[in-house]
């Protein structure tokens, strides 16, 4: 098998993982569990306020 085959399926199952992310919202949901996850670690902090 050349090489250039190799390079083309390898681009076409990057393309078709990238087309499922997107229509599955895939992106996002792991985008709100890191933000969350932020958001869970920022309140946990003690934070010292001085007027």
């Amino acid at each position: 098998m050349a090489w250039y085959w190799i390079v083309l399926i390898v681009l076409f199952t990057l393309l078709c993982l990238l087309f499922l992310a997107y229509m599955t919202n895939a992106d996002m949901k792991l985008i709100e569990k890191i933000y969350n996850a932020l958001i869970k670690y920022h309140d946990s902090k003690n934070v010292e306020e001085k007027i």
